[in-house]
């Protein structure tokens, strides 16, 4: 079993016992690896309409068959359970050191199961496997879970996962950090953690993962590292993913203030070229070797939040903290995304959620009793304040910590929410972005610029924005590549330089099986359609396929995306999907076609 360690490891919390299974050939041949496993696993373990919350929930760790190889771009590694935050899906991928070690202790797979009575953190060394007490470490934030962890084991080489007080406190939103700068953020997975009473996981693996072809597999690492020399890749490895925000501005489709407009004014406060002549400190990887070294090392040197470091932020971290708080003060950004690392909070949920709470405070939803202070847009200290809030569940933060879609329930205030299927929307505006609006429509997790990446084409101009002819067969074929890394698992930012034929390419070096491009995509494919059904069980239709009210009734500069546009693109899409155009169900056609009947 080339390429892949070839064991699955079980931790019941609730019994405190582990268990190693095999990984059989045939969930490898049908679905490859991260994304395709957890998300087989979940179809197949968790059963219909549980609470995320309870002992029934599974949280599913899964690597890829790239990772653990010479690929400086397979340094990543998935998350799936049933969301606390949509009740749906969820997934979430992260890198880091874990994948790695994870599979040189000898797992593709780690599978937590059960529900612990008191605070514990797993320990995986190789076949040591312990579950050890973190009543000392619960309610620390998740940097100082880290370090204590780190020092008390006494190794420095290790794929460290944490949670902290959001998700102890079952934010509903809450991350889950990968060795301290990065996370696992969307779907509120770091809740699921936090309703095990699983504090961290820490792997340190000594094996060595063997593959087909090691000559073959070090030239596709070479080939790699060359291309990421190209002009293609330039402006990411410069710029990181904030060099998007000016990019999206100019095209009116940067949300500001909860999404009333797609323009921030003082945009060049918050952008990339401010970063690198005010906070930039040095570039980084996910890993070392990572040769687009996306990630930005930040510090603030002087002001109120000097002192402050963080990996970030990233674009869509200074979108839903930044403008869409109408905040275009950059340290003020970094201050909030630092504040969110440690308390676990994903940022995109995290800043829409106080953009949200800001829009009801001007329009009298909310008031300075309710809140304990004026929660005015622009304003960092309130910011900061609320974000605070809702970790620990405190006051008006206890209503927010649900997520948008359950607050703005409570509140009566549905009509400012930004969200889809609960997942508070990233910072492409799907008003003025036709392939995105339907992206976030159609996304198995909720509203997601990551499973089709349709924003890059449109903003880049690759593709008419304003067009809603062709767009769902735009989205369909970038969701079925798109999985298909989220399965290898290797970096989404690397597509210029790592394409279908260098993947079946690598694929075959690593395991030593062929397989042609259009047979890698069928199992993207199928492996979408495995996340429809997961969600058609959970009750799922074309109703749920929508967008938010200020998608179809508040103009930016001019523009909605109407519903009849999106059900002219959902349309178009259902059928190449193969999905019954009145109820957006895999057909039996479709699913004998993929192997799934």
């Amino acid at each position: 079993m080339l390429g892949y360690a070839g064991k699955i490891l079980r931790a019941d919390l609730s019994k405190g016992s582990f268990k190693v299974e095999p990984l059989f050939n045939q969930m490898i041949k049908s679905y490859i690896g991260g994304n395709g496993f957890g998300v087989r696993i979940l179809y197949d373990e968790v059963p219909p309409k549980i609470d995320p919350l309870g002992v029934e929930n599974k949280l599913i760790f899964a690597t890829g068959p790239l990772c653990g190889t010479p690929i400086p771009i397979a340094v990543k590694f998935g998350v799936f359970a049933k969301s606390p935050l949509t009740g749906i899906l969820g997934e979430s991928y992260s890198s880091g050191f874990l994948s790695e070690h994870l599979k040189k202790a000898g797992y593709d797979i780690l599978i937590i199961e059960g529900k612990s009575e008191k605070p514990v953190f797993l320990k995986i060394f190789d076949n040591d496997i312990e579950l050890c007490d973190a009543s000392s470490i619960w309610g620390a934030t998740c940097w100082d879970a880290e370090d204590i962890i780190r020092s008390d084991l006494g190794e420095k080489k290790l794929g460290i996962l944490s949670i902290g007080p959001a998700g102890e406190n079952l934010v509903k939103f809450a991350c889950i950090t990968s060795d301290r700068y990065r996370q696992a953020g969307r779907c509120g997975l770091g809740a699921v953690m936090g309703a095990k009473k699983l504090k961290a996981i820490a792997v340190h693996g000594s094996n060595r993962i063997e593959v087909a072809d090691p000559n073959g597999i070090l030239e596709v690492a070479r080939e790699i590292v060359e291309k990421s020399k190209s002009a293609r890749i330039e402006h990411h490895r410069i710029y990181g993913t904030l060099g998007t925000l000016e990019i999206a501005n100019v095209q009116g489709a940067l949300p500001t203030r909860n999404w009333t407009y797609g323009f921030f004014e003082k945009a060049e406060n918050v952008d990339a070229e401010y970063m690198l002549k005010n906070t930039l400190v040095r570039d980084v990887g996910c890993l070392d070797r990572c040769p687009i070294k996306c990630g930005k090392y930040n510090v603030v040197k002087d002001g109120p939040f000097k002192g402050t470091v963080i990996v970030g932020p990233e674009y869509q971290s200074t979108y839903a903290l930044g403008p869409n708080c109408f905040i275009d003060d950059f340290k003020a950004v970094i201050k909030a995304n630092e504040l969110c690392d440690k308390l676990g909070i994903d940022t995109i949920s995290g800043g829409c959620t106080v953009a949200f709470a800001m829009e009801c405070f001007e329009k009298g939803i909310l008031s300075e009793e309710d809140v304990g202070f004026k929660l005015r847009f622009g304003d960092p200290e309130a910011l900061l304040k609320l974000l605070e809030l809702i970790a620990y569940r405190r006051g008006i933060g206890n209503i927010l910590a649900e997520g948008t879609k359950r607050a703005s329930e409570r509140l009566g205030a549905e009509a400012l929410t930004v969200q889809v299927k609960g997942l508070e929307c990233p910072g492409y505006d799907a008003r003025v972005l036709k392939g995105t609006a339907l992206q976030y429509a159609v996304s198995s997790r909720g509203a997601c610029h990551l499973r089709a990446r349709a924003q890059v084409l449109e903003l880049t101009g690759a593709v008419d924005r304003l067009e809603v002819e062709g767009k769902g067969r735009l989205v369909k074929e970038r969701e079925d590549l798109f999985t298909l890394f989220d399965s290898l698992i290797v970096c989404k930012f690397a597509l210029p330089i790592f394409e279908l034929p260098d993947i079946a390419k690598a694929y075959n070096y690593v395991t030593g099986i062929a397989l042609t491009e259009e047979e890698l995509l069928m199992i993207g494919e199928r492996i979408t359609n495995l996340e429809r059904l997961f969600n058609v069980r959970e009750d799922v239709t074309r109703e749920w396929d929508t967008l938010p009210e200020k998608i179809f009734s508040h103009p930016n500069q001019g523009l909605v995306t109407s519903r009849k546009e999106l059900n002219i693109m959902l349309d178009e899409y259902y059928r190449l999907r193969g999905w019954d155009l009145e109820t957006g169900k895999p057909t039996v056609e479709k699913l004998k076609e993929l192997s799934l009947l």
